[in-house]
């Protein structure tokens, strides 16, 4: 392990026996120790359920507690605020979590952390006014910058090149723009391209940009003053990035610019997993430039064992790794014991008629009655995941495709609410998204956050929210703001406890008086004046299904895509999404279903749920985004994992029964469904 560095506080096993106590741990392995005890640049490969954002707050909080420094601090970055939610959740009331949330530390998002400290100076040393930062909001300016009959000029021309204006992006600091990454297919004395070249360039001296073109501008300013690069090592000497796998080549590069890892005057530690690098946005570049994690074995931890299932589970799941984790697999030494659960539980393949999915969730439902009682079904959660989620209505039952995505195996699914989204189009998708994060994490905080950014993002689009966008904290920021206002401070508060402690139901009916009241916190918040005429993004979206729902009494039949299942007099709700959606969260069991992408996804992952292939050994391109997305699937549940597979995939060379056989031998139990109903297999 290479030397220990001077920057950080020296970590001993007191620390580390004082931390255990101050949040509850669990005894230590020596990697997990290894990591909290390093002091000098390195990577950390942690298994799903490693408990890797809990190892990291308890080692910041050891580091807020032994800080030697009053200017310089800890900068923490990560995809989402995860972290800074968690160390709210397990610190909040220490005062080493408050040091942790305060100056000189930051705690934040990769994008908060290039806009705070690059490309928000850039923008303002070029004179362009307080940003507007948001991609739907800046797209549809630019379209109102053209006239409608130049808009559609561009828009056919794109539609031809299968693209679309809501491609465009700003690509250098001199305005060049491109699709994405792709170049615009004229040139530059076209009319497309001039009209092009007009929208962008007059959104953008009106402050208008999507997320990612903030990088531009975090580029163009370490290219123009290198010592920016220097003073933010000597601010942070300490630099910790989680999730780290899921960084993209742009948020990698401009990483390695500002903190290289080959440099002995800042500590960068990565932690992350590379199996479980599935990426949000299908356009995005996986960081290739820095790949996660070293090559270098001696500037590497590993933690294969997870404490989120137990050894069988981690049977199942391991061929399914990429990377082979650690030296023997990923091992399970879980889950935590739940009062009136099964020590081990049948994890089973529901095989279904490849022309009908008719059953499939409610086998798997009736499955989850007969192994669970109701105490242990109400600590922990029931899904239904798929790779893909998006509206497949033009595949109909018998086509080659079907069953495409998860709508097909239940109708009343709609895959524009997700908690995951970053960005919701609109703001009945973010009270529902906070209330998706109040149900699954049984906390309020992190659901207050995900309303305040809502009403921050609305405020900008109203007026100059500009200041406001730069608090970490930001249902803080909007209480410091409104303290002088108390009437419309009342109604936020009020407007909270409707939605994520009474639980109101969404419905069209009340959704116009929850959105005066909305209306009224954004304009409040804005600086100088408003133009309240906000309309797209406050409109009650009709077309989610998910949002018709009635009365109720409890937050969980008051969710979308929450499909029920009743046996008898008892009932579980089976929550939908697709795989993306669920990444970082523990199930009690999960049922992974086959959908389409270029192929159906079982039929792709047969040879290594036979046994016949291992990690990333012989797969295609294609095969490595499936046994990425197949796993961490597979690693969500503590306790059951179940599969959903159609009939013909398990025809094929084999025999139906030699299938039947190899999979049993594996540790499955095996279903059909045949006529809606299962018939199991031994």
């Amino acid at each position: 392990m290479p030397e220990a560095s001077s920057q950080a506080p020296e970590i001993t096993d007191a620390d580390i026996d004082w931390v255990r106590a101050l949040m509850g741990l669990e005894i230590l392995d020596p990697p997990r120790r290894t990591f909290l005890a390093a002091r000098n640049t390195l990577d950390v490969s942690a298994c799903p359920g490693s408990g890797k954002t809990t190892l990291i707050v308890a080692k910041l909080a050891i580091l807020a507690r032994k800080w030697p420094h009053r200017t310089k601090g800890i900068c923490v970055l990560s995809h989402t605020n995860v972290a800074r939610e968690e160390i709210q959740r397990r610190l909040g009331s220490t005062v080493v979590g408050q040091r942790l949330l305060d100056y000189p530390h930051f705690i934040d998002t990769i994008h908060g952390f290039v806009n705070r400290f690059l490309a928000l100076p850039w923008l303002n040393s070029k004179g362009f006014p307080s940003p507007t930062i948001d991609n739907d909001v800046t797209t549809a300016y630019r379209r109102g910058v053209l006239a409608n009959a130049d808009y559609r000029t561009v828009q056919n021309f794109l539609t031809q090149k299968h693209s679309s204006f809501d491609h465009l992006q700003i690509c250098a600091h001199n305005l060049h723009f491109d699709l994405g990454g792709k170049p615009f297919p004229a040139g530059p004395n076209a009319k497309s391209f001039k009209l092009a070249k007009q929208a962008i360039e007059t959104a953008a001296h009106a402050g208008y940009f999507c997320y990612d073109e903030m990088f531009v501008w975090g580029h163009a300013l370490l290219a123009n003053f290198p010592a920016v690069a220097l003073w933010l090592r000597h601010r942070f000497p300490l630099v910790i990035i989680d999730e780290m796998q899921d960084t993209f080549e742009a948020q990698g590069a401009i990483l390695q610019a500002v903190f290289p890892r080959t440099l002995p005057d800042v500590i960068v530690q990565r932690v992350g997993d590379p199996n479980q690098a599935i990426f949000d946005d299908s356009d995005a570049e996986p960081n290739k430039s820095d790949p996660f994690p070293d090559s270098d074995p001696t500037r590497c931890v590993d933690i294969p064992s997870s404490h989120r299932f137990g050894p069988e589970i981690a049977a199942l799941a391991s061929p399914f790794a990429v990377a082979p984790v650690g030296n023997h697999g990923l091992c399970g030494i879980g889950p935590k014991a739940i009062t009136g659960a099964p020590t081990t539980c049948d994890h089973a393949i529901f095989i279904f008629p490849s022309n009908s999915t008719v059953g499939v969730l409610d086998a798997y439902g009736k499955h989850v009655l007969t192994t669970f009682d109701d105490g242990t079904l109400a600590k922990g959660m029931v899904t239904a995941v798929g790779a893909v989620h998006q509206d497949a209505s033009d595949i109909a039952p018998g086509h080659d495709q079907f069953p495409k995505s998860v709508p097909h195996y239940w109708s009343g699914y709609t895959a524009d609410i997700c908690r995951k989204d970053p960005h919701p189009k609109s703001f009945v998708q973010y009270v529902r998204a906070a209330q998706a994060i109040v149900r699954d994490g049984h906390d309020l905080a992190p659901g207050v956050e995900r309303i305040a950014s809502g009403l921050v993002r609305l405020a900008g689009h109203i007026g100059n929210a500009g200041q406001l966008k730069r608090k970490a904290r930001t249902h803080r920021a909007i209480i410091d703001a409104l303290e002088a206002n108390t009437a419309v401070l009342t109604t936020y508060r009020q407007m909270i406890k409707k939605v994520l402690i009474d639980w109101i139901p969404l419905t069209e009916k009340n959704w116009g008086t929850v959105r005066t009241d909305i209306l009224a916190i954004a304009c409040a918040l804005c600086d100088g004046p408003t133009n309240p005429n906000v309309i797209n993004f406050l409109e009650w979206p009709d077309t989610d299904p998910s949002l018709a729902v009635g009365a109720s009494t409890s937050a969980h039949d008051a969710s979308p895509n929450v499909y029920h299942v009743s046996h008898g007099n008892r009932r579980v709700n089976i929550r939908l999404g697709s795989i993306h959606s669920v990444k970082g969260q523990t199930h009690l069991a999960t049922l992974v279903l086959n959908t389409y992408w270029h192929d159906h996804s079982f039929r792709r992952m047969l040879p290594w749920l036979l046994g016949d292939k291992v990690n990333e050994g012989g797969a295609k391109v294609q095969d490595r985004k499936r046994l990425l997305q197949t796993y961490v699937a597979m690693t969500r549940p503590s306790h059951m994992i179940c599969l959903a597979v159609p009939y013909s995939i398990c025809s094929g060379a084999k025999s139906f029964s030699q299938h039947i056989a190899t999979l049993s031998a594996r540790g499955w139990r095996v279903a059909e469904i045949i006529d809606g109903a299962p018939v199991w297999h031994g």
